[in-house]
């Protein structure tokens, strides 16, 4: 209980972390490099034919901010226990899934892993199952690497330690010490990766907080309680690690 109570005072000096939670856009917009779509026209008097439409890498990017904002508005709906809107939001999220399948320059792996992905999530949300958790995270995790894929100027590690900050809160309610310590090590590797982008970019109070303090408290937490304590910090520094590449 000791150390509880030391991790607590601990995270009272993060001070100025945002706490919220809301839905902001994970990336920033590439260079408008323009990619063709078919679609089809037709009319009762001729046949059907093929047309082209141009679909920007900026709007792909944007398909994929909503898919990834969606998981996460649906995570935090099972969180609350909230399964009627987190029902709503995942047939909002099939149906701007469903938009990419027509989308040019993306690997037909990639796609059958997110579609495979919302499958699962569907059927963990109908059977109410906090399982689901999990996979609406999942979820979020796989449209930042197709978003990266797209070259956004907001780097995947970013999204990623938002990713690894929910992994927190569910193997802490699950009270799994060894998924947690792996998650910790998880994000010291990611952070690792960011630094360098994070210095670059004039992020020098960013570097203090999520370094000096947030990481080196995951990385001594030892108790389900304590990776607790530490998961909403986690995830609200990460929108002013955001903000750093969006100046």
């Amino acid at each position: 209980m000791k150390s509880v109570i030391k991790l607590i005072l601990k995270a009272s000096l993060v001070g100025t972390l945002s706490l919220s939670l809301s839905v902001q856009s994970v990336y920033a917009s590439p260079s408008p490099i323009s990619v063709p779509i078919e679609v089809s026209d037709s009319n009762d008097d001729v046949n059907a034919k093929k047309v082209f439409a141009i679909v920007s890498k900026d709007e792909q990017v944007v398909t994929l901010n909503q898919i990834g904002e969606y998981s996460k508005t649906i995570y935090n709906l099972i969180k609350t226990n909230n399964w009627t809107e987190a029902k709503h939001h995942l047939s909002l999220l099939k149906a701007v899934s469903d938009s990419l399948k027509t989308q040019k320059g993306r690997t037909d792996v990639n796609l059958a892993k997110l579609d495979s992905s919302i499958t699962v999530l569907q059927s963990t949300v109908a059977a109410k199952n906090h399982q689901a958790m999990c996979d609406a995270n999942q979820v979020s995790a796989i449209a930042a690497q197709l978003a990266m894929q797209l070259e956004p100027k907001m780097p995947l590690e970013v999204a990623m330690l938002d990713y690894y900050g929910r992994e927190l809160e569910i193997w802490a309610a699950d009270e799994n010490t060894a998924k947690l310590k792996n998650v910790a090590g998880k994000i010291r590797e990611t952070w690792e990766a960011l630094r360098p982008a994070i210095q670059s970019h004039g992020g020098s109070p960013q570097l203090q907080k999520f370094d000096d303090t947030l990481v080196a408290l995951v990385e001594t937490a030892s108790s389900p309680t304590e990776y607790s304590l530490l998961a909403a910090p986690v995830q609200g520094e990460v929108n002013n690690l955001r903000k750093v590449f969006q100046q």
